[in-house]
């Protein structure tokens, strides 16, 4: 086939589905704010359920909900019937996506949901099904075409179901105290955990410090068994005054001066230090100390330090 007519066949189903998008966007009304309020009020589990594609996209929005520290459930239809409706408790939420609000599968559990007065939302197209009667909040998926060129395939209609789960999601994120350290927490053991990891995180509490009314020679000591490359330079408030490298150290035996304990560690100090928060990202850091061109970063709070880290550690925490 022409590789013109295969992107003209590809951009056209894109089209489909943006267009269903945008359809899906104006459609959005005062049931989807019945739904979140709904989800942020209760202390319970959120249970998903779906059949077919409608399942797997009830899958992936309640592992959305569960990475973001919320008591998320997928049951099937199937096995719901054959014991596992024992899952669901009262004051649960029950979330059925079902394009046809038909499926044979889910009156069961609309049944078991109804005896034990438990909300059902519902993410469907038909307002006139079965499901959509027996649901507490009606989610209805605006008219569309599927994508396809029968028009049957669930496309568009899938699309635009996994949209809608997305965006209850994130709006009931947007209400919860949830932060990017939150996240990583549930996350440890991914890329995305490893991202969001902050100073905090891996700063080390064993500073390297020297009150600026001391010798050289003791900088040079604290340098040295800390292990740093930097002494951190504070007055007797334990505020920050400045910072000494082994770079300004190397540059001073350059300039021939060999006697370090006639220099004041003031002669010698960087009076600004690089100083961050202990919520920046570990990645950030990074970014930050290649831009400067130093290799140890210290971490404050109100002026004091707190925490010391250094390129090589940030590197190997990521």
């Amino acid at each position: 086939m022409p590789m013109k007519k295969i992107l003209s066949v590809g951009r056209e189903v894109l089209a489909t589905e943006i267009k269903g998008l945008g359809s899906l966007k104006k459609s959005l009304n005062n049931n989807f704010a019945k739904a979140v309020n709904l989800i942020l009020e209760s202390k319970n589990k959120i249970i998903f359920t779906g059949l077919g594609k409608s399942g797997y996209i009830a899958r992936k929005v309640s592992s959305s909900f569960k990475s973001t520290g919320m008591a998320s459930f997928y049951l099937h239809p199937s096995e719901a019937s054959h014991g596992d409706l024992g899952i669901i408790d009262k004051g649960d939420i029950l979330i059925i996506i079902s394009n046809s609000g038909e499926t044979n599968e889910i009156l069961d559990i609309i049944n078991f949901a109804k005896l034990k007065g438990i909300n059902i939302i519902s993410i469907t197209s038909n307002s006139d099904s079965i499901l959509s009667k027996n649901s507490n909040i009606v989610l209805r998926l605006p008219k569309h075409i599927e994508a396809d060129k029968l028009g049957i395939i669930p496309t568009t209609s899938t699309t635009m179901a996994l949209a809608l789960g997305d965006a209850l999601c994130c709006t009931v994120l947007n209400y919860r105290k949830f932060d990017k350290k939150s996240f990583s927490k549930f996350h440890p053991g991914g890329k995305l955990g490893k991202n969001l990891k902050t100073l905090e995180d891996i700063m080390s509490k064993d500073l390297p410090t020297v009150n600026v009314k001391e010798t050289i020679s003791e900088a040079i000591l604290v340098m040295t068994e800390k292990k740093y490359g930097c002494v951190i330079i504070c007055d007797h408030r334990k505020m920050i005054k400045g910072i000494i490298t082994d770079g300004d150290l190397r540059r001073s035996f350059k300039m021939g001066i060999n006697n370090l304990n006639s220099l004041k560690i003031k002669d010698m100090m960087n009076s600004k230090p690089v100083t961050v928060k202990k919520n920046i990202l570990v990645t950030a850091a990074i970014n930050l100390m290649n831009k400067k061109s130093i290799t140890s970063l210290i971490i404050s709070d109100n002026g004091k330090p707190i925490g010391i880290v250094n390129l090589k550690e940030c590197t190997l925490s990521v």
